[in-house]
């Protein structure tokens, strides 16, 4: 199938123009060939960009993308009554030459819109789609992505007060069995002190609790082989927060206590006392 060339630009929202601080919050594409045109915009689910802003009124951000959505379906109505009225002939010309570049140009206003990018496709709606899953959605911050975040600030935090040293990176195992922490303390070659962060945040409740669920059961399998002689923190992060019924809030709770037990901590990746306190005790 052929593959077209599409232009696109991520759509970003900026209320304090001095600080020229943004959050991605869209896309707006542009397939020349067909005159396809389109967008998706983050309508729902904003908490991330409201508390980014924390002293913005929420309400400017919802009437901001909604005057920008009816702005956008404006265009969109103008081109299908070109193309109605003037068909394929001559494209290069006519209202649709400069389109793209005239409704990115750089305005001095809260919705502001990245370079211009190009991107190959079959199918432009299902590129706007992916662009859109990848800048505003982040699909690629998986939870191995975050957990390794994670484990870079509490790296950061121990070699911060010279705990480090006592750390390594170790596969803790028997012939049948093993597990990677990437802190482990030992003594005479026994494992007797894990710390190993968790990332809880998934966007789905059932996930959080099974990834809370297997990490529990790898502890639990090390300790019945012997091969973990010492107590094991899990500093964790949770979902951030949002609407007040959040079930992923729910889930992450259960998480938590369920994991709490003989021999495992569990405590907020933000809380540096306690894991300091875990580590050098």
């Amino acid at each position: 199938m052929t593959r077209l060339a599409c232009q696109y630009a991520i759509v970003r929202f900026m209320p304090y123009i001095e600080t020229g601080e943004f959050a991605n919050v869209g896309i707006l594409l542009w397939a020349p060939k067909t005159r396809y045109l389109g967008f998706k915009l983050l309508r729902k689910k904003h908490a991330r960009i409201t508390q980014f802003f924390e002293e913005l009124d929420r309400g400017l951000y919802l009437k901001t993308m909604a005057n920008l959505e009816v702005e956008l379906h404006r265009v969109q109505a103008m081109l299908k009554e070109q193309i109605s009225e003037f068909g394929d002939n001559d494209r290069e010309y006519g209202f649709h030459k400069g389109l793209f570049q005239e409704l990115i140009r750089p305005r001095e206003t809260i919705v502001r819109f990245s370079e211009q990018r190009v991107v190959l496709a079959e199918n432009p709606e299902h590129a706007l789609a992916e662009l859109y899953k990848f800048y505003v959605g982040r699909n690629f911050v998986t939870r191995e992505y975050q957990e390794t975040i994670l484990e870079k600030g509490v790296k950061k935090l121990l070699e911060q007060r010279d705990l480090a040293r006592r750390f390594t990176k170790r596969r803790i195992e028997d012939q049948l069995y093993g597990v990677t922490f990437p802190f482990v303390e030992q003594k005479d070659g026994d494992a007797i002190k894990v710390i190993k962060p968790l990332f809880l945040g998934q966007t789905d409740s059932t996930a959080i609790i099974e990834h809370g669920d297997r990490w529990k059961l790898k502890v639990d399998q090390l300790r019945k082989r012997h091969l973990l002689k010492g107590p094991v923190l899990f500093p964790v992060k949770g979902p951030e927060p949002g609407q007040a019924r959040d079930i992923r809030r729910e889930a992450f709770e259960e998480t938590v206590t369920n994991l709490a037990g003989d021999g495992i901590e569990v405590t907020l990746h933000t809380d540096e006392g306690r894991i300091l306190d875990f580590a050098a005790h």
